[in-house]
């Protein structure tokens, strides 16, 4: 059941794109300058500090693929594409998440749901580790609470900046 859980993960994984759409009038206000400057701001957001956490789920997710599912052979073999491959990079997008740089009110909240998201997940390779490990069937079932979980939290990433981007006239299309 974990397997199929992680590589249907595996497809709904974080990626996203957007470009600007609007148009600059020669106003020259306080408003309009703090409105382009929250516009740049989300679109580099997305366009850099997401994809470089989408980078590394899409390779954590890709190896993981590569052991569950229909690739399924052993659980000793999932177990060392998992501490070898999958926890590590996946750390890595935790950290990405986690070092994201805002100024904007408005993205602050985003950030937040990108770390608790990546922290989620995280947690539900742990857990499908420990429950490798000590072959007790509660932790995988955790892991899948976890997983679960962590769909909710980027569902609501992907609608929540909908509405920002849409805010700021930004094209934002999410792959989920």
């Amino acid at each position: 059941m974990a397997k199929l859980i992680y590589s249907l993960i595996a497809v709904l994984i974080l990626l996203v794109g957007c470009s600007n759409n609007s148009t600059t009038k020669e106003e020259d206000t306080k408003e309009e300058a703090s409105f382009d400057e929250t516009q740049k701001e989300v679109v580099d957001f997305i366009n850099n500090d997401v994809a470089k956490v989408s980078a590394y789920e899409t390779e954590a997710n890709e190896a993981l693929e590569t052991v569950t599912g229909d690739n399924f052979k052993s659980d000793e073999e999932l177990y060392k594409v998992l501490i070898n491959q999958v926890i590590p990079t996946y750390e890595k997008a935790v950290n990405e998440a986690k070092n994201m740089e805002v100024t904007s009110s408005e993205l602050k909240p985003l950030k937040k749901q990108m770390e608790e998201a990546t922290s989620t997940y995280y947690d539900a390779l742990q857990l499908e580790k420990q429950g490798l490990e000590t072959k007790e069937e509660d932790l995988f079932g955790q892991s899948n609470a976890k997983a679960q979980e962590y769909l909710l939290l980027i569902k609501d990433y992907h609608e929540d900046m909908g509405k920002l981007a849409k805010k700021y006239d930004i094209d934002y299309q999410s792959e989920q």
